[in-house]
């Protein structure tokens, strides 16, 4: 029995490099064709004007993609970093890192991996954007420009 599940594992592998190198085999001429296509595209987005045409006309200016005026349809597209600070004001005492991927998850509706969102915490905290402080991440207290300093000096 454990011959036969030897002989079986060795063949699998087998047909498992077969079948790599059909796909690395196959794959080739297309690859050599798209690096050609897009060398030649590159060509042409920075080659100047063919000399005969620079003599019948002025050259025109490149035209700038038409934008559509408005907001487009579907959803806004939002970073992990957006995702995580919309997060965090939610909870203004802090959330601890469990907490912050219930939230993520619930409001946007897909699963989050925790060392991705831990990974962004540290990286918002060494912007100092985030601050860990017994175990909860909360935001970075912001100096209030209506309580700052120049509404003090006012005078009643």
């Amino acid at each position: 029995m454990n011959v036969i599940r030897k002989l079986l594992l060795q063949h699998r592998a087998e047909v498992q490099a077969q079948m790599v190198a059909a796909r690395a085999k196959a794959a080739e001429p297309f690859e050599e064709e798209l690096r050609a296509v897009n060398i030649a595209l590159a060509a042409l987005d920075g080659a100047p004007l063919i000399e005969a045409e620079q003599d019948e006309s002025p050259p025109r200016p490149r035209a700038e993609p038409v934008r559509k005026a408005g907001l487009g349809r579907g959803r806004i597209k939002r970073s992990l970093e957006d995702m995580i600070l919309a997060a965090l004001r939610a909870h203004d005492e802090g959330a601890d890192t469990g907490t912050i991927l219930e939230s993520l998850e619930r409001r946007w509706n897909r699963s989050f991996q925790e060392t991705r969102v831990v990974e962004e915490l540290r990286r918002l905290a060494a912007d100092r954007t985030v601050v860990l402080e017994r175990g909860h991440w909360r935001m970075q207290a912001q100096p209030d420009l209506v309580t700052g300093d120049t509404a003090q000096h006012v005078a009643a």
